[in-house]
């Protein structure tokens, strides 16, 4: 009964051959050993990483240099920099053709007097130079306002007021001849044109003034030019 509860006997296990070649090994799609390590390039420096690039030619020794980046101490002063005697450098010298800096001899400092014979002889030059400023200034002034006044006198009394200020102290006005109305600005410059011309050309020009003493109206040769009368205001 016991031999019933037993089941079937186990088969043995089978001793391997020691002369028999190893069994294969399990296929992986991705082997632990993929990708295979990069192999270090001939010539790269001692240290470098797989797949560093080679020493280049002109380089001695081992790269990064052994004492670590920078080296120690530093790089050296380029060229000498800083100068040797420090920074900044000495100063230079005196410019060639300048004198030297400071007095040559002690200077002889001028005195009050001396001074204000100077200060005299300044106010001088600059009154006189204030009177020919202003002088010029009179003279410019009249090179504008003279043939203004002189061209313009007449005519603008004419014009304005119809007589100049010794035409009313007289009680005299200049009108127009058709009507008797105000003169107009460009009558008036007629009438001073032809005034001008008679003052200028005296004697000859003093027969156009005597004609009013022989016209029925009483008119000069410049009222006739104009067309205006001289009348008596009251």
């Amino acid at each position: 009964m016991a031999d019933d509860l037993q089941g079937p006997p186990s088969e043995p296990t089978p001793t391997p051959d020691p002369g028999a070649a190893p069994p294969p090994p399990a296929w992986s799609d991705t082997p632990a050993s993929w990708p295979p390590p990069p192999t270090p390039q001939a010539g790269a420096w001692p240290g470098a990483p797989a797949g560093s690039q080679p020493q280049q030619q002109g380089y001695p020794g081992a790269y990064p240099p052994p004492g670590g980046y920078p080296p120690p101490g530093g790089y050296p002063p380029p060229g000498g920099y800083p100068p040797p005697g420090g920074y900044p450098p000495p100063g230079y010298g005196q410019p060639m053709g300048y004198p030297p800096v400071g007095y040559g001899a002690m200077p002889q400092y001028a005195g009050f007097w001396i001074r204000f014979v100077a200060f005299l002889i300044d106010a001088v030059v600059f009154t006189l130079a204030i009177i020919v400023a202003v002088i010029s200034l009179i003279i410019l002034i009249g090179f504008i306002l003279v043939p203004l006044v002189a061209l313009g006198y007449f005519p603008y009394f004419w014009w304005k007021g119809g007589a100049t200020p010794g035409m009313k102290v007289v009680g005299l006005r200049v009108v127009r001849g058709i009507d008797g109305g105000p003169v107009s600005g460009g009558s008036a410059c007629v009438r001073a044109l032809v005034f001008y011309i008679e003052v200028l050309f005296s004697p000859l020009g003093l027969v156009g003034f005597i004609w009013a003493a022989f016209e029925p109206r009483k008119r000069a040769l410049h009222d006739m030019a104009a067309g205006t009368v001289v009348i008596h205001a009251n």
